[in-house]
This record gives structure tokens, sequence and C-alpha cells, in this order.
């Protein structure tokens, strides 16, 4: 299911993953959590996962337009990279840190100083937090200016 020409996985394959290390590592997740897990399997154990018990799954169409928002909301220089991460996990995968942090085999300490925008960390580790939506670090105009005039041009090419 993996696009040609990237490691873009779609967001499908992002929770069959995430459902499928919450069924091997039930103990684990279980151990990070305030709440207790009951070894169940499939969805409802994604469900106690998630950020809020009154937050519902939105859809792909939903999930692709809050996506695009974000992204362009982060290039643009109008949120940090902390606060787009976290908008990301929490809005598009409604996933608390805990379930996350095991997703992409990074510390919950660790993803909480990215989403807060404090420490210094490489490419690498960030690179792990963003793989699930489809990002990865390069360079981008430092002009916002012209970004948005780029971003501009794809859509009229379109």
């Amino acid at each position: 299911m993996k696009n040609q020409n990237s490691d873009v996985m779609p967001a499908s394959e992002t929770i069959r993953k995430i459902k499928e290390k919450n069924r091997t590592m039930q103990e684990p997740i279980a151990s990070y959590t305030a709440q207790p897990i009951t070894p169940s399997p499939g969805v409802q154990s994604i469900k106690r996962q998630r950020v809020s018990k009154k937050a519902k799954p939105i859809s792909t169409p939903e999930r692709q337009s809050a996506m695009n928002a974000i992204i362009r909301h982060l290039l643009l220089g109008e949120i940090t990279q902390g606060k787009a991460l976290k908008m990301l996990r929490a809005d598009v995968l409604g996933l608390k840190q805990d379930a996350f942090a095991t997703l992409v085999s990074i510390s919950r300490k660790t993803l909480s100083e990215v989403e807060n925008d404090r420490g210094n960390y490489t490419a690498d580790v960030i690179n792990r937090l963003f793989k699930p939506f489809g990002l990865q670090v390069g360079l981008v105009p430092t002009s916002r200016h012209r970004l948005a005039a780029l971003l501009a041009s794809e859509k009229s090419n379109a």
C-alpha cells in the first residue's frame, strides 16, 4: 500500500499498524496508561488509547483535509513543528502520547518535549515522529511569500 515514490504510509496502514502493535504489546501499553486495558483484540484497545472519550474517529476525507490544513499552517510558519505534531497526533489519529510514542518507537518523554518545542532532536527522530503523516525533514523557502506563491502555483497547475 506504500506509494511508489516515497515511504509515505496511508492513514489506514498507520491505523492497522497501531492495532497490530496493541495486540502484540498489551502489557507494555497497559503499564504506561492510567486506565487499565483489558486484553481484547482490535478496535476496542485502540478506543481506550484515544485522546478523549468523547473524541470520535474521523472519516478518511476529513482526515486528509485536517492533515492538509495543519501542514499548510506549518509550512507557512503559522504554527510550530511541535504544535503541528500535537495536532496531527491528537486531531488526525486521535491517539494519546503513549500510544503514538509506541507506534513510532520513541519515548513518551521525547514526544512530549518535541510537541512542546523543547530540546534539539536529530533529523532521524523528527522523521520517525512525522513519518505516519507522510512528512519528513527537508528544505523549505524561508520566505512565507515565496512558499505561498509556490503553493498557489501548484494549485493553478493542477
